[in-house]
């Protein structure tokens, strides 16, 4: 970790303004992503079909393969939808991969896999129903027909409206192919720790393909450095339902009247998670794992259980360091989720930083 710098001093009024004029600089700079989530959310509605196995066909592509799903339309697979349909024929995806292939010479093995697709799904799996849901001409997931569908748009207006009632802003949005996250925080600096300047929020995550269920977590922020630790999930629905009917004309009421039912859940949460007594039970939680103490060798050793090779040496090496701008004073639990914090803010890929953040929450959680 090179290029740090001496901890500022947290003593004075004029500290806390400085903190406060930060936390308001990154609520201004990440309050654009957070209104990119919700344009995306009103302009991408997954299209919905129930499909039988038999009525599948597969055709081979340049990289892989694509599938027409009512003799009109022909659709490219997402790898996630692929992974979902591989899991159904109990086909390893190592071996998908080694049929997928580029190149005009290895056409062969994309037939190949295009044939070995039909013929299991006609043959194996020819009365099987799913509900496969599409965006952009693109299935991106491949679901059972029992998959309860939450229309997302009313859900994230919902949380965007609950959170600034509380007086939290929406200031970071994250957008995968098959997943969504908002997050919210609250314009205010806390002082859990001496030394230590935080901010507190919630996050929305939800996938309309089968990448997770629709959840509402906690965080905190660590203001100097921008460490984000996701904490404990206040809120969590899982997408199992009722069966859907062929025709889901039929089933529109029914995932009108879910999406109401969520969003009433979701405010009373959102009002719970943002009261002033919540708010204190948290930084007194901070205040806990601020005094358990974790040696180099035990942290390391968390590290190696939680991450992969390069995120475990390199949260390793920052646990070790002197730094303590980038992440607390003091060899203890806070200073050991803020290592993998820190680790999250460097990864590029969205659902890793994600997964990261949530791991430095669950740190918290179980040393709280």
């Amino acid at each position: 970790m090179e290029g740090f710098t001496t901890m500022p001093s947290l003593s004075t009024p004029e500290d806390y303004s400085r903190a406060t004029e930060k936390l308001e600089a990154i609520i201004a700079t990440g309050r654009a992503s957070a209104g990119n989530v919700i344009q995306h959310v009103l302009n991408n509605q997954p299209q919905d079909r129930i499909v039988k196995g038999r009525a599948l066909n597969f055709q081979p592509t340049e990289t892989g393969i694509a599938v027409n799903l009512d003799d009109v339309v022909t659709e490219t697979i997402h790898r996630h939808a692929l992974n979902q349909m591989a899991q159904e024929i109990e086909m390893p995806m190592k071996f998908l991969d080694s049929l997928s292939t580029p190149g005009k010479d290895n056409e062969w093995e994309r037939n190949l896999l295009a044939h070995n697709f039909n013929e299991i799904f006609h043959r194996r799996h020819a009365n099987m129903r799913r509900l496969t849901r599409s965006t952009n001409g693109q299935v991106r997931g491949f679901l059972s027909d029992s998959y309860r569908r939450l229309d997302s748009r009313p859900i994230v207006e919902a949380f965007a409206q609950a959170v600034q009632a509380k007086g939290a802003q929406p200031y970071q949005g994250v957008v995968t192919d098959t997943k969504i996250a908002i997050q919210a925080i609250m314009p205010k600096v806390y002082n859990p720790i001496p030394g230590e300047l935080v901010a507190y929020g919630l996050s929305l995550e939800n996938s309309d393909f089968g990448n997770g269920a629709l959840s509402i977590r906690a965080y905190l922020l660590r203001i100097w450095c921008n460490n984000l630790a996701i904490t404990e999930e206040t809120m969590r629905q899982i997408h199992l339902g009722k069966r859907l009917d062929d025709n889901l004309i039929y089933s529109q009421r029914t995932y009108a009247l879910d999406a109401q039912t969520t969003v009433s859940a979701l405010k009373d949460v959102i009002r719970q998670q943002l009261d002033a007594n919540a708010l204190e039970t948290r930084m007194e939680a901070v205040r806990t794992v601020g005094g358990k103490e974790v040696s180099v060798a035990e942290a390391e050793a968390r590290f190696k259980k939680m991450l992969n090779k390069g995120e475990a040496e390199a949260a390793t090496n920052a646990f070790k360091s002197p730094d303590v701008y980038n992440l607390p004073e003091g060899n203890n639990t806070w200073r050991l989720s803020n290592a993998i914090s820190w680790i999250a803010g460097q990864t590029e890929d969205a659902e890793r930083k994600l997964e990261l953040s949530k791991l430095a929450g669950e740190v918290l959680k179980k040393a709280a």
